[in-house]
């Protein structure tokens, strides 16, 4: 798999540069944008529908931008990923019949959602000692910052 930063296509070709000519990347991070497709004004609403609904973090760009006679904006929409959501949202639109399933579909190998890394015992602890600090030194500075204010209010009409 291959990734084009500009166009934030995926590409399973043996190409080195993509269309737009920007070079494609190898190693890509699971959490780069990724185009998932492009639709009208009148699909938007159901696929941004779907997409919500489903969990997965998405953004919708409008392009060809038109203003309309009572000041509304339409106009074509793109909709990116997260390249490790792209299997679930594929899915989840193909299942309400709001997108083909793409030719590549069967080529993606990622994990459905991002791999997060446990936290070793020490670490974990380190974590857990310098927020309990953080929290105790809020706790001060909350008392004492009323103490000041109070302290302040009362020279006031004292």
């Amino acid at each position: 798999m291959k990734y084009c930063k500009k166009c934030k296509q995926i590409k399973f070709t043996d190409d080195v540069n993509c269309s737009c000519g920007k070079k494609l990347i190898e190693n890509v991070s699971l959490d780069a944008p990724c185009e998932l497709l492009r639709t009208d004004e009148t699909n938007s609403v159901k696929i941004d529908s779907v997409l919500a609904k489903s969990g997965v973090p998405y953004s919708d760009v409008m392009t060809n931008k038109v203003q309309m006679l009572f000041g509304s904006v339409t106009g074509d929409h793109i909709f990116y990923v997260p390249i490790c959501f792209l299997k679930k949202s594929i899915d989840s639109l193909v299942a309400v019949n709001a997108m083909e399933q793409p030719d590549y579909y069967d080529k993606i190998d990622l994990p459905d959602e991002p791999q997060w890394e446990e936290l070793s015992p020490v670490k974990r602890n380190i974590v857990r000692a310098l927020s309990i600090i953080g929290f105790a030194v809020l706790v001060y500075l909350c008392v004492a910052g009323v103490g000041t204010v109070a302290y302040f209010i009362k020279g006031l009409f004292g």
